[in-house]
């Protein structure tokens, strides 16, 4: 997890993005209603563009695990879940951290990281598969666009900073939080409710995308339950909770959404178990 020393790395992507976020923000009050799709504040292309630098900056600071047998087992499982995932526009890359703490993140461009620390909490291939649905939603729905768009609305004069303590915040919360403390509170918590919407909503397609990949549906709340269990009575959260947080309504809504998909009994998975 970054420290709080890698906050630098977030004022670099910063200054490398203002120059061309500026436009939209000088602009952002005129800003058409065009719904969820973000276009006007971040096209697909950029999108992308923003995933390879962020991607440098992850080589460059993260310990990215180059194993070969592992890459290959998460980027088998990861793509098998996006072939049965709709509204796929960016190509997508799945990567290993060498991090023990629970957590997992999409970035621009369809680059999702997975900490190695979720093999030792996930009891099935399941429930690891719902953590990576939850994360291919994340980038098919556009979430980190929407949430600048929403932004740029409300507050474009802190648009500029804000993409660069969003990215920072969805892989590192604690620096992440650090560095969104130097924007207004209000900028804070319009952020917060809209991240809270958006896991709700990479919860009900990512199980719809871990069902027609016939994995358990199920495995996505019983993963859930059992984290809110484990953490209820802690003051330190894991890294995955700070950015995904786990409150009762939203397992409620996970549970429910499951129980409209057959339940799935698969035998173990001899890869997953070696992974």
């Amino acid at each position: 997890m970054f420290q709080l020393a890698k906050v630098p790395a977030y004022l670099l992507l910063s200054a490398l993005l203002t120059t061309s976020l500026s436009a939209v923000a000088s602009n952002a009050t005129s800003l058409p209603d065009i719904g969820t799709t973000a276009a006007s504040t971040l096209t697909i292309d950029k999108e992308i563009k923003y995933g390879d630098m962020y991607m440098r900056m992850m080589h460059a600071s993260r310990p990215i695990i180059n194993d070969p047998v592992l890459s290959e087992y998460i980027q088998d499982l990861g793509h098998k879940l996006v072939a049965n995932a709709d509204g796929v526009k960016t190509p997508f890359n799945f990567f290993l951290i060498q991090n023990y703490e629970i957590n997992a993140f999409a970035l621009f461009g369809g680059n999702i990281g997975v900490h190695s620390g979720l093999f030792l909490h996930a009891k099935t291939e399941s429930e690891l598969a719902s953590v990576i649905a939850h994360e291919i939603a994340h980038v098919t729905q556009r979430h980190l666009a929407r949430t600048l768009e929403d932004r740029a609305k409300k507050k474009s004069a802190t648009m500029a900073a804000m993409i660069g303590s969003l990215l920072l915040v969805v892989a590192a919360p604690e620096a992440g939080i650090a560095a969104l403390h130097t924007t207004t509170a209000v900028s804070i918590q319009g952020m917060l409710n809209h991240t809270r919407s958006n896991e709700k909503e990479a919860d009900r397609i990512g199980i719809a995308t871990l069902a027609r990949a016939g994995f358990n549906p199920q495995a996505m709340p019983h993963f859930f339950g059992r984290l809110a269990e484990k953490y209820r009575y802690t003051s330190k959260l894991p890294p995955m909770l700070l950015s995904h947080p786990l409150p009762e309504s939203r397992i409620a809504d996970s549970r429910m959404r499951a129980d409209n998909y057959p339940s799935v009994r698969l035998p173990p998975s001899e890869r997953y178990l070696l992974a």
